[in-house]
């Protein structure tokens, strides 16, 4: 009866479905309760399901074998109702325009499941195709101009070979790999580090939704209104690398979640792509770790990815004239005749100490957020982007996607 009830509740609720789906959504939003967690219960009890109906008096009883955390341990023992719980996740999955995709489901994509311990369950808002060829793109959120527009051609001309692009929806690199992804025309999968529920980083949104709506995914593994947390991007970034047939770092710190995908990659067997950079450039050291190291083939452009995987290249992208060589390893730069010189500021352009603090804190080649302006310059948020804007006015500085502002 329990189980004819929750379908019934469930479908009321979020759709179409069955015991199955509401007992994985309970358990995977049960606080502390991970990947390994999940397959250990199912192990345990033969399927999440029976886990579920077994209720939180015998899973706790089974904590130690589990090896749950205390987090975990802690919730189970104020016996919470497992079936509200999973309704709840059901519900609040359909409100965001979610389903919900369990490992033994015809549409959990096949690349993903063959990896160890693979997310029991995935939270989809648009389409994702169980069999898709697709590359991911990551790099730092904090990119240079040029590493941006690098993600952008490389999505771009994936895209226009019918290549989906992975990334991980963040600020920088993986929103422009998205965008590039739309100018070609294709398609993108986004995979975040919070709950499907939620929009992060919220300038975002747009891009988010033209996924959803029919350009590709946005996925979550985590149980919705699970906040954006440092600790969930490592599990987000191997799914990253567990749904790619490859990765391509474009720009990365040393310590960088680019760099745990790149791990991600190795371990799952995925080909591993870097962009050489700079030498002098901090965010380019981590690709050039991996070319120096041999765990990454070098990748100038979107045709020499598609050649090394052996995939078919388009016309148009064979017809592109060949990058300038260059004696270093980075990606090649504009050849401007003459370096344009910054634009020094004067009481005649800029009127006020505020935007000339602003100003100061911008640079030439990387990109800030009028977030992180906001604070380095003791004001509001309303008040940079307000200044921001009459500088850009002026000729002082440039408007990147998501608010992000370079000094011109």
């Amino acid at each position: 009866m329990a189980d004819k009830d929750a379908s019934h509740a469930a479908a009321d609720a979020g759709g179409v479905v069955g015991p199955d789906v509401v007992a994985a959504c309970a358990l995977n939003a049960l606080p502390g309760i991970g990947i390994s967690a999940l397959h250990a219960i199912a192990t345990s009890f033969k399927s999440l399901r029976e886990a579920w109906e077994a209720g939180p008096k015998e899973i706790l009883a089974r904590a130690d074998d589990l090896e749950l955390r205390p987090a975990a341990r802690e919730y189970l023992a104020r016996m919470p109702d497992l079936h509200e719980l999973g309704l709840w996740a059901v519900a609040a999955a359909k409100d965001a325009g979610a389903r919900v995709v369990l490992l033994n489901d015809g549409w959990y994509p096949a690349k993903l499941k063959a990896i160890k311990n693979p997310p029991p369950l995935l939270y989809v808002r648009g389409h994702l195709a169980p069999e898709a060829r697709r590359v991911a793109i990551v790099g730092a959120r904090n990119s240079d101009e040029q590493g941006l527009e690098i993600a952008r051609s490389f999505g771009d001309g994936l895209a226009r070979a019918g290549v989906q692009i992975i990334s991980g929806g963040a600020r920088g690199v993986d929103s422009a790999a998205h965008d590039g992804a739309f100018w070609g025309e294709g398609q993108s999968v986004a995979v975040l580090g919070c709950g499907i529920d939620l929009v992060y980083p919220p300038e975002n949104r747009d891009l988010f939704d033209r996924m959803a709506k029919g350009a590709g995914a946005v996925v979550s593994e985590f149980a919705p209104g699970t906040q954006p947390s440092q600790k969930n991007f490592p599990r987000r970034n191997r799914t990253i690398s567990g749904l790619s047939d490859a990765v391509v770092v474009v720009r990365a710190a040393m310590r960088s979640g680019a760099l745990i995908t790149a791990d991600h990659a190795a371990q799952q067997g995925r080909p591993i792509f870097a962009v050489p950079g700079d030498l002098g450039n901090p965010i380019a050291s981590g690709p050039n770790q991996l070319l120096r190291l041999e765990v990454a083939k070098p990748v100038l452009s979107p045709r020499d990815v598609l050649e090394l995987l052996g995939w078919p290249v388009p016309e148009a992208l064979r017809t592109e004239p060949p990058a300038p060589v260059q004696d270093d390893p980075g990606f090649p730069m504009r050849t401007d005749p003459t370096p344009k010189q910054s634009k020094v500021p004067t009481a005649e352009t800029v009127m006020d100490e505020l935007s000339l603090k602003l100003w100061r804190l911008l640079d030439e080649r990387t990109p800030a957020h009028v977030d992180d302006l906001a604070l380095r310059a003791e004001m509001t948020a309303s008040q940079a982007l307000r200044k921001l804007a009459e500088l850009e006015q002026k000729g002082m500085c440039l408007q990147r996607p998501g608010k992000y502002f370079l000094r011109r």
